[in-house]
């Protein structure tokens, strides 16, 4: 969910955050410090391991160097033995050897995406960063943070606003740090984070690739499949929203730590030693504290083990238990944080957080599939990006579509395919079953995400596609054409640099988008005109960073031609959309200051209070623009009032303390009105308020 969900509601609220700048003064209270104590155990339980483990190395290193004292050098082999055979993924000198292309990985995370950095918050941020007051408080609100839903330092109060809530807590817990070592609101800062943390993704991927698929006899590093597949991820434009985002950095660390959790698995089997086990379990834990997408590499870790290592199938399914408690370990945590699993007994009857709501259970699993072959096409045509797949920018169908049936039969025959093949097909196989693996957790299927699709979901399962790639220019099509793997062939560089060159420009097209919220939302709007999110923030967007900035004299009529085209846009495609509605009436106000047209504005107010008479954001605005009127056209600013205390509130809706709040507006006038006064003397009759209802009786009388 984007956060313009919830600030499109909070229309003219402004939220004043605090932070502490003492960690010392401002400890963690006894409720929540485990959490925090916990955590920094893991790490720090992490880092001893592998600091051990380096030591125990250099060691090694050193024994084998030096000549033997007296000790018998068969008694000394016999006590080094392994007891399992060892495998050899890993070379050593990584860094000495492939300086050069982790070097260029890096520097190519920067150079697409140094155009950003200087960029501010924008949609969840808001949510997950400056209003959430946890974030905010830096250290001494780690507590709460790994404690808590992460929508809870925003919202002060428990929501149950999507399926399976949100705990996310590791992202939120290096923003809070952030704040606490370099100031509030650095967000150049948390963009250079997300850069460095993307491009160590890259490198990270490339290492893994290169000790599961060495490079071929004469091969380039720069054309071999480590490197491709690196480069393709690096370079692929679905990962904007992820990387220009500062909020994205939760896909990010998860991808981060559960490739961490892979190569430290293969390191056990490189070496046999139990703290690569733990450091493996403990990196995909902290995978899914950042986002639980990471849950799915209990099942990648095992399959790319028994898949590309001479690891018996037994030993890899077996290894895989510690990352299977590491996962029970998550989910204990999460739950003690939430309070429940996945239903937490509240069905949501908003379409934007259910776009599912309404339909039959055909219908429901057919948008699913569109929406999975949607993502296919995605991942190999990256045009045009959105993010904004909410309703009905993603169309209702049912299994009469064609589309939706394609889709089903791709990933059936896929599957199947990919199950018969693997060991045939190893490589292809495993891309399909890594990509339907991850992709598992937010396809709708099993839980609702909350929307149809986004392309940040893609993020994790396009490692697969990187993969799939890089193995077809550099292993499979060389095949074909008679030349050398990994070898820099001239078809294959000049088609790669073709594909490198296409995803630069639609990847630096795209990231202005995120400049602010208007300019995404503005770019929203024109990819995802079916949908009336896209409507409701690109008007939220104009409203308040160019609407408002006007001055009394300004000319205002295009502008509010385009909002109100806009805002009866997103009307049309869902009548009852709060945040859309909200903005009508902001809209009608605007347009009112243009033309003076006072009926017609009444009119627009009464048509959005039918529709969320008690939301608390329209009717905060509306009791101000009704001071704001109150030296309007007295007969019609009194009629207006009757209509919605009497007519309304009292007679429709029973509702006294409403019906009185609206006729005392109508009351407050320099000559007070009959039927207003004799309005409110039979509501506060009805109400049991004998002694006001007379003297309202009496105002009246005296009228007469």
């Amino acid at each position: 969910m984007h956060h313009s969900e919830f600030s499109a509601q909070q229309f003219q609220t402004d939220f004043k955050t605090q932070r502490s700048f003492t960690f010392a003064k401002n400890s963690l209270d006894n409720k929540h410090s485990w959490y925090v104590v916990a955590f920094l155990a893991l790490i720090l339980t992490t880092c001893d391991y592998f600091c051990a483990l380096k030591y125990s190395n250099m060691a090694a290193k050193s024994k084998k160097s030096s000549k033997p004292a007296v000790s018998k050098p068969a008694v000394e082999k016999k006590y080094v033995a392994p007891s399992v055979a060892l495998t050899n993924t890993f070379s050593p000198g990584f860094w000495q050897q492939n300086w050069m292309p982790a070097l260029s990985l890096m520097l190519l995370a920067f150079a697409l995406y140094a155009i950003g950095l200087n960029y501010g918050y924008v949609l969840d941020d808001e949510l997950i960063i400056w209003k959430n007051d946890y974030v905010q408080d830096g250290f001494s609100g780690l507590g709460r943070i790994f404690s808590t839903d992460s929508f809870m330092g925003y919202f002060k109060e428990q929501k149950f606003l999507l399926e399976g809530g949100r705990y996310r807590p590791l992202s939120l817990a290096t923003f809070a740090m952030e704040v606490d070592l370099f100031g509030p609101g650095k967000t150049t800062i948390s963009h250079i984070i997300n850069v460095l943390l993307y491009g160590f993704t890259g490198i990270l991927l490339y290492q893994i690739l290169l000790g599961l698929f060495k490079t071929g006899e004469g091969g380039k590093w720069y054309f071999s499949l480590p490197f491709i597949a690196a480069l393709v991820f690096v370079m692929h434009p679905l990962h904007v929203e992820c990387v220009a985002n500062i909020k994205g950095r939760d896909e990010i660390l998860a991808l981060l730590f559960s490739l961490a959790a892979l190569w430290a698995m293969l390191k056990h089997f490189d070496t046999n030693r139990s703290g690569w086990l733990v450091g493996s379990a403990s990196f995909l834990l902290l995978g899914m504290l950042a986002k639980e997408n990471a849950l799915t590499f209990v099942v990648v870790i095992p399959l790319t083990v028994a898949l590309f290592t001479p690891v018996s199938r037994s030993r890899a399914i077996g290894a895989a238990l510690p990352l299977a408690l590491a996962a029970l370990l998550f989910i204990i945590i999460r739950y003690q944080a939430l309070g429940y699993m996945l239903d937490h007994g509240k069905a949501s009857t908003d379409i934007m957080n259910n776009p599912f709501l309404g339909m039959s259970l055909s219908e429901k699993f057919a948008t699913i599939f569109l929406t999975l072959g949607w993502y296919i096409k995605l991942l190999f045509v990256p045009y045009p990006l959105t993010i904004d797949y909410y309703p009905y920018h993603v169309p209702k169908v049912d299994w009469s579509d064609w589309r939706a049936l394609l889709s089903l039969v791709a990933y059936v025959g896929l599957g199947v395919w990919a199950i018969r093949n693997l060991k045939k097909h190893r490589i292809p196989a495993y891309s399909i079953l890594y990509f339907v693996i991850t992709l598992s957790i937010v396809s709708n299927l099993f839980v609702s995400v909350g929307t149809f699709m986004n392309e940040r979901f893609l993020y994790m399962p396009s490692v697969a596609f990187s993969l799939l790639a890089a193995w077809f220019f550099a292993r499979k099509l060389p095949e074909w054409i008679k030349e050398k793997p990994d070898a820099a062939y001239p078809l294959g560089m000049i088609v790669v640099a073709a594909i490198a060159g296409l995803y630069a420009f639609v990847t630096i097209k795209r990231i202005p988008d995120w400049q602010d919220g208007l300019t995404i939302n503005k770019a929203a709007v024109r990819v995802s005109p079916g949908s009336c999110r896209s409507h409701t923030f690109y008007v939220t967007g104009l409203y308040d960073n160019v609407y408002k900035t006007l001055k009394k004299g300004d000319d205002k009529k295009a502008l509010v031609d385009t909002m109100e085209f806009h805002i009866n846009e997103a009307l049309k495609i869902n009548p009852d959309y709060t945040a859309a509605l909200i903005m009508k009436s902001a809209v009608a106000a605007a347009r009112f200051d243009i033309d003076n047209q006072l009926d017609k504005l009444f009119h627009q107010f009464e048509a959005v209070m039918e529709k969320i008479p008690y939301n608390s954001n329209f009717r905060s605005f509306l009791d101000q623009y009704m001071v704001y009127l109150n030296g309007s056209n007295s007969d019609k600013y009194i009629a207006f009032c009757y209509r919605v205390g009497y007519e309304f509130f009292y007679q429709k809706k029973k509702d006294y303390n409403n019906a009185i709040h609206f006729l005392k507006y109508g009351l407050d006038r320099q000559t007070e009105d009959i039927r207003i006064l004799e309005s409110m003397a039979e509501v506060y009759a009805a109400y049991g308020k004998t002694k006001e209802a007379n003297a309202m009786r009496q105002r009246a009388e005296a009228q007469k």
